[in-house]
């Protein structure tokens, strides 16, 4: 993807924000390809999820995933989680959709997971987002969050012995290398109410990483998982400090002239 991006645009180098799952991608592929540095000049992570030991909501997760292998049609060969047009997609379109009579309780399970008591969330945006979860996510990547959340390391998915052995070279998989990441990386994080990524997490995360620029806990107490996306207060609470830092980590002839408020 950094190549593609770079290759369509012309630069040398980008700009990645990631949110929740979406933080890993960047550390990966640095710390495991570190020609891929320079082409990555400020990775900014939101709620960031490498290590998820401390999350609310670990054992839950646990127990759900267990109990979905355990009673789901999984045949072994199954790739995608609630796959598009599956019985399981059919369920969370029915009491996510916004006109469902049942999206009280599809709000009431996002904000479960999610955190609750925030005044930030917009239930409208959280179902109409939720009407396109979890589309195209692998049941590997769920497997690989719940061995995270169990041995409280960053590391790849780890399959049989034989098939460990065969892809790594080692029985068990190791750790994703991150203290060698020099990127300019920058930390936002919920202090409280954060259910899928906690602030111990992302305190053990700053202090593994090389070069953090920016260590920023929302300044709201309630801020939960999903109101990194959709907040109503997100600009003055979260954008606005991302859109600074960016703009100095952008070259001056692309900075934007308009000044924020």
């Amino acid at each position: 993807m950094i190549d593609y991006i770079l290759n369509l645009t012309g630069h040398k180098s980008l700009i990645s924000i990631g949110h929740s799952m979406g933080t890993n991608n960047v550390l990966i592929a640095t710390s495991l390809r570190p020609e891929y540095e320079p082409k990555v000049t400020l990775n900014v992570l939101l709620a960031p999820t490498p290590f998820l030991s401390n999350i609310v909501t670990g054992q839950y997760l646990d127990i759900l995933y267990t109990t979905y292998k355990r009673y789901s049609p999984f045949d072994g060969h199954q790739q995608s989680l609630a796959a598009k047009g599956s019985e399981h997609k059919e369920y969370i379109d029915f009491f996510c959709n916004p006109t469902s009579l049942f999206k009280t309780l599809c709000y009431t399970g996002v904000g479960f997971a999610s955190g609750w008591g925030s005044n930030q969330t917009d239930p409208v945006s959280v179902m109409k987002m939720m009407t396109k979860f979890p589309y195209g996510t692998s049941l590997n990547v769920g497997k690989q969050l719940i061995q995270i959340i169990r041995s409280g390391e960053f590391k790849p998915l780890s399959y049989t012995k034989k098939e460990n052995l065969r892809r790594y070279g080692t029985p068990e998989p190791s750790p994703y290398p991150i203290g060698k990441v020099n990127v300019p990386t920058a930390i936002y994080y919920g202090c409280c109410n954060d259910f899928l990524s906690s602030s111990k997490d992302a305190r053990k995360l700053k202090r593994r990483l090389g070069n953090v620029v920016r260590d920023y806990p929302v300044p709201y107490k309630y801020f939960d998982h999903g109101d990194f996306l959709w907040a109503k207060d997100a600009y003055r609470l979260l954008y606005k400090d991302i859109l600074l830092l960016v703009d100095q980590y952008t070259p001056w002839q692309y900075r934007s002239n308009v000044p924020l408020k």
